[in-house]
């Protein structure tokens, strides 16, 4: 016995309708360079807890920009804060 599908017309043409990704910014930030990160990128370079680099912000050892609503780190800062915890 053969049983009739169950899926409608318009299931069926949605699923197989290809659905193309409006233009994405990430296309062209992938060709600018990073100037600076968030704090959870921060952490991830330094391969530190995000706790941790909210520690250093609030000690001093790291500056972030707060001209926006989110904290960004400079690049030059974190390879700043790199090479002086590496001289001392």
């Amino acid at each position: 016995m053969v049983t009739p599908n169950n899926t409608s017309t318009g299931r069926a043409e949605a699923s197989e309708s290809k659905v193309t990704a409006p233009h994405n910014s990430n296309t062209t930030a992938a060709q600018l360079p990073r100037l600076a990160y968030t704090m959870r990128e921060t952490a991830q370079i330094l391969g530190v807890s995000y706790i941790t680099v909210h520690r250093l912000l609030k000690r001093g050892k790291i500056r972030a920009s707060d001209a926006i609503r989110n904290k960004v780190i400079p690049q030059t800062e974190i390879e700043r804060f790199l090479r002086e915890s590496i001289a001392q």
